[in-house]
């Protein structure tokens, strides 16, 4: 008996572990799309970031970088007036995605949206290259995976923003209505996206409106907060109307 009991504890001692970084990052990505939203608190999101780029600096992940990327897009958002922390967020975000060797629809969408934001910084002689290179990114994600929520989104905020003299605004609608008709979230790994479509009935609501179809403006934003009761923006949307 106890021979047995001497080799079954070899045998677990033995068992191929899970690492500490493993661990660790299991940790960090387990619910990662809940501790990353518009309600987060900035230091929360900082302390993510960091977390997130210790775990891709000793074992680089597609995750890891799609999650560290998509923190630095809402920490854009949060530096307000501080437009160097508003432009090194972008930086950083832009190039978690550009240095990943094979991108998904997913990489190509949020690196899409994440150009778009850095035109703000583009230079006059630099600007029309740059975004060309905005649609031509969301053209990439739609082309990948033409049901995907945000590739559509992306597509459709890229069209959304292009002024009409430069081509803008002739398909944002188009793919905002894709965007909302499409699963949140395509692929089954629990480490998958699943955010935008809330903001896509606020968009869509939003170009609607500037098409002059204000009452699919009303309907497609009273749809959106039936569906999603506490998204503000849509709240403010109907009480314009």
């Amino acid at each position: 008996m106890k021979k047995c009991l001497l080799l079954l504890l070899c045998m677990v001692l033995l068992l191929p572990g899970r690492t500490k970084a493993q661990t660790n990052g299991a940790a960090v990505l387990a619910g990662i799309q809940q501790k990353i939203t518009w309600r987060t608190p900035t230091d929360s999101l900082q302390q993510l970031a960091r977390a997130l780029d210790e775990l891709r600096a000793k074992k680089p992940n597609p995750y890891l970088s799609y999650w560290g990327a998509f923190a630095q897009y809402h920490l854009y958002f949060r530096a307000g007036q501080h437009k160097q922390q508003a432009e090194a967020a972008l930086q950083k975000g832009m190039a978690l995605l550009e240095d990943l060797p094979a991108k998904t629809a997913e990489h190509y969408a949020l690196l899409s949206l994440l150009q778009g934001l850095n035109l703000e910084f583009a230079s006059f002689l630099t600007v029309a290259f740059k975004a060309g290179t905005v649609k031509e990114n969301a053209e990439k994600a739609v082309a990948l995976a033409p049901d995907n929520l945000r590739a559509r989104y992306a597509r459709g905020i890229n069209d959304y923003y292009t002024p009409k003299q430069y081509g803008g605004g002739k398909v944002a609608i188009e793919h905002f209505k894709k965007a909302i008709a499409a699963p949140d979230k395509p692929d089954a790994n629990p480490y998958a996206p699943n955010w935008g479509k809330p903001d896509a009935y606020w968009y869509l609501a939003q170009a609607y409106k500037a098409a002059g179809q204000t009452e699919q403006a009303r309907t497609t934003a009273t749809e959106g907060l039936s569906k999603y009761p506490q998204h503000s923006k849509l709240k403010g949307f109907l009480a314009k109307m």
